[in-house]
């Protein structure tokens, strides 16, 4: 098994009581890596949960479960090319009930099956802290 080529990062912005992130996909490979949709915030949607949120140290829980179809290669993938990256955003307000103020832990985590190698890829950021609210 080959070592992860991709790597998850986060940013975050907070206006107005909308939190909103961006984890940024970096393929740190010498192939082009395929990443599926689901995982990426594809066109702002979240299917997949990826997001661990925690608030005084306890887990924020998702709003709803969404069921989706199995991913199909290639249509369902979005390829990350040798040391590229992708970009995804989601406003985190439409997904989770967020506190009203505070602080917030956030860390993307994710385990996909590449469709190129079969193999399991666990991607994992850094954990971020923000403050919402006043």
């Amino acid at each position: 098994m080959e070592e992860n080529q991709i790597e998850a990062s986060i940013i975050t912005d907070s206006t107005n009581g909308i939190l909103s992130i961006t984890v940024i996909f970096s393929n740190i490979g010498e192939t082009s890596y395929f990443l599926d949709k689901k995982l990426t915030f594809h066109n702002g949607i979240y299917t997949i949960s990826c997001l661990s949120l925690n608030a005084e140290g306890k887990e924020i829980k998702r709003r709803i479960n969404i069921k989706v179809k199995p991913s199909s290669f290639p249509d369902d993938y979005i390829e990350i090319k040798p040391h590229s990256s992708y970009r995804g955003s989601l406003v985190l307000n439409e997904y989770f009930n967020l506190p009203e103020s505070g602080s917030i832990s956030i860390q993307y985590q994710a385990s996909a099956r590449n469709p190129v190698t079969g193999d399991i890829d666990v991607i994992n950021s850094a954990i971020t802290e923000i403050e919402i609210g006043d």
